[in-house]
């Protein structure tokens, strides 16, 4: 008997056509399934990373007079330095001791440029190790992708601590500064120092932590979150103080309002007791005020750059460090129980400038 072999056909062209466009229509459904698993996973990373850094604060408060990490505030009423500075002298040859020593002003005076650095309030947890400079970076953060540098790693100064977040530029000497592109850090924390602190312009002595600082805050009391957004394209000459109730001409859509870490969806919210919250806005604070605004009322208050006028913020540049000037701001924020939560430091959501 004669066997005939079964002649195998295969795909037309219609058929491949059908078969790629399932494949092209079932990865356009699932695509953007699998992008929201993944922005909720980091979502809970951020969130974790906001809860163990609070609970390390409240550890840190513990052996601190129950104050939180807290370096030397500013010596006038309204400033502070928004971007991570080294102190002033600093050299890549210090140990940790010697780089809180420098915070805290034991041996050397702080100058103006030491002093008010919310940054250098959370780099305090990683030099006496009570954080990791991976525990302050988001995995949604566009900008901070990378944790800041504990120790110098090369050289002969391989032993020695970086003084803030960032990764130092120069490997000796005490003009090595610290790199401010927004390297290390997607968080904010809540403005640590009274307001009416100091003195006038550089003199008087520099602003305690206020009372709200410590590990006695309330449980709605917010203490960090995702970084503040700042006010422009360019906070180093704008306004970054912002007032979302004002009217803004931007380009950011829901980036005026929110942190730039989770695309402009939200941010998480940290409180007193170390809960964290994924909040959609940032009307959070006490009394529903916005964290990222410095009035309860800005509906009330012009936008303004004069520094002069109640309720303006101005960026001056000392010594080539960014510094914000929070002008009207003491009348907002009173020294025991602050309705205006304000975080600090801020920085641009797109551009990652401070």
């Amino acid at each position: 008997m004669k066997l005939h072999k079964k002649a195998h056909r295969g795909f037309t062209l219609i058929e491949l056509l059908v078969v790629i466009s399932i494949i092209a229509l079932l990865i356009a459904i699932l695509l953007p399934s699998l992008a929201k698993a993944k922005e909720q996973a980091n979502r809970a990373v951020c969130a974790a990373n906001i809860h163990g850094l609070i609970q390390s604060m409240v550890t840190y408060a513990n052996s601190n007079e129950n104050v939180f990490p807290c370096t030397p505030g500013p010596r006038s009423n309204n400033q502070y330095i928004n971007t991570p500075t080294a102190p002033s002298g600093y050299i890549v040859t210090q140990s940790a001791g010697s780089v809180v020593s420098d915070w805290f002003g034991s041996g050397n005076s702080p100058t103006i440029d030491d002093l008010g650095s919310p940054t250098a309030c959370m780099w305090l947890m990683v030099l006496m190790n009570y954080a990791t400079p991976k525990s302050f970076i988001c995995p949604s953060d566009p900008i901070a992708t990378t944790p800041s540098q504990q120790y110098v790693t090369s050289g002969s100064t391989a032993a020695a601590y970086q003084p803030n977040f960032g990764v130092m530029s120069g490997t000796v000497g005490a003009g090595a500064t610290t790199n401010t592109s927004g390297q290390g850090l997607s968080y904010s924390i809540n403005y640590p120092w009274e307001i009416s602190g100091g003195g006038k312009g550089n003199t008087g002595n520099p602003a305690n932590a206020g009372p709200w600082w410590t590990d006695n805050i309330g449980s709605d009391q917010p203490v960090m979150s995702d970084m503040a957004p700042a006010n422009t394209a360019n906070p180093k000459v704008y306004p970054s103080g912002r007032q979302t109730l004002a009217q803004i001409d931007n380009n950011y859509g829901r980036y005026v309002y929110n942190s730039g870490n989770h695309a402009g969806d939200g941010q998480n919210v940290g409180f007193g007791d170390d809960h964290v919250v994924w909040e959609p806005n940032p009307y959070v604070g006490a009394d529903n005020d916005n964290i990222f605004t410095y009035l309860k009322a800005p509906e009330t208050k012009t936008e303004t750059t004069d520094p002069q006028e109640q309720g303006s913020i101005q960026l001056i540049s000392p010594n080539s460090k960014d510094v914000v000037n929070l002008s009207g701001w003491a009348g907002y924020q009173p020294n025991t129980q602050p309705f205006d939560t304000l975080m600090v430091p801020v920085r641009n959501v797109q551009t990652g400038e401070w």
